[in-house]
């Protein structure tokens, strides 16, 4: 017994002074900028937590919430490098942008960008090159798929419009390409373009006076922003639409088809925590969506009359009841 006793003390004795060699887990600070509040950052922080990042205990998120404002946007930016956080996550190119413009040291990740390269954000999506690297979403890449379901869904549609806000880094180049994608199909395509939310009301007024048959919704961070606003207007005049996000479809809008949201925010969580454990930003290259979601609420196709064909509905990937 006294042997055994003495083993078992000495064995703790070993356990003790390895958990006491084993480094604790260093605290973390981010900084976090985003457009508006419906943005789903709760994605992030539910995959921080199952990398082992737990917001109270090692780490502490400072968070701010611009609006659609550019200077609130550079105020913000300002905030979050005057407190030199170990990374800043900024939910777009937008948000990323002062940041920066601010800061060459401080790491980046964004979380949902568009043209990191042209936007002079990173040097390549295989060699970020800077401090910046992320996700990076090109929605025209799926806009021929979306297209056709538009037009299989409603195979009388003569005129389209399309649903796009002015500061999007893409949203006119990409209102052009959509329309030369159309025209094949025998669609008439409208750009209406918004700057701002109290303009989205006059979009959908114009689309219905030109008896536009369908609208197509780009994603962008004012009309995420607004997306109850979008849905609203939608119903009231009675246009189907395809949007580039579920989050619209779970909503009560029509259709969706794109990337799934929420593995963004685990990717990006991802890259965040690489960098905790001393990853560079240069090194880690922009990562792309992979997986992709067709969406379709039947009870608001009812509401408009529409039968979804069976086509559609075998394909989907979820479909609301």
């Amino acid at each position: 017994m006294m042997r055994r006793n003495l083993l078992l003390g000495a064995a703790a004795a070993v356990v003790g002074r390895r958990v006491a060699a084993q480094p604790a887990q260093k605290s973390a600070r981010i900084g976090f900028i985003v457009t508006g509040e419906l943005w789903p950052r709760r994605h992030f922080d539910e995959a921080m937590q199952r990398l082992g990042w737990a917001e109270g205990r090692n780490l502490a998120i400072d968070r701010r919430v611009t609006g659609e404002d550019p200077e609130r946007r550079k105020t913000a930016a300002a905030e979050l490098v005057a407190t030199n956080p170990d990374v800043i996550v900024a939910a777009g190119t937008l948000d990323a942008q002062p940041v920066l413009a601010l800061t060459r040291t401080i790491p980046i990740v964004v979380i949902r960008g568009q043209d990191l390269v042209e936007m002079g954000l990173v040097n390549s999506l295989a060699r970020p090159g800077g401090n910046v690297t992320g996700i990076v979403v090109r929605g025209e890449e799926l806009d021929g798929k979306r297209l056709q379901l538009l037009r299989e869904l409603i195979p009388a549609a003569a005129r389209i419009s399309v649903l796009g806000y002015t500061q999007g880094p893409r949203s006119v180049p990409r209102a052009a390409a959509i329309e030369a994608l159309a025209r094949p199909l025998g669609l008439q395509v409208t750009a209406r373009l918004v700057s701002e939310a109290e303009e989205l009301g006059g979009a959908f007024a114009a689309s219905a006076a030109d008896h536009d048959q369908a609208m197509f919704v780009q994603g962008s961070s004012l009309i995420f922003e607004n997306q109850h606003r979008v849905l609203a207007l939608a119903a009231q005049y009675r246009l189907p639409a395809i949007y580039q996000l579920r989050e619209f479809v779970d909503s009560g809008g029509l259709l969706s088809y794109g990337e799934v949201t929420r593995e963004n925010f685990e990717r990006a969580a991802s890259l965040v925590d690489k960098i905790l454990k001393g990853a560079k930003p240069a090194d880690l290259p922009v990562e792309q969506p992979t997986t992709f979601e067709l969406v379709v609420n039947l009870k608001t196709a009812n509401a408009l009359g529409l039968t979804v064909p069976p086509s559609i509905l075998a394909r989907a990937d979820e479909v609301i009841e």
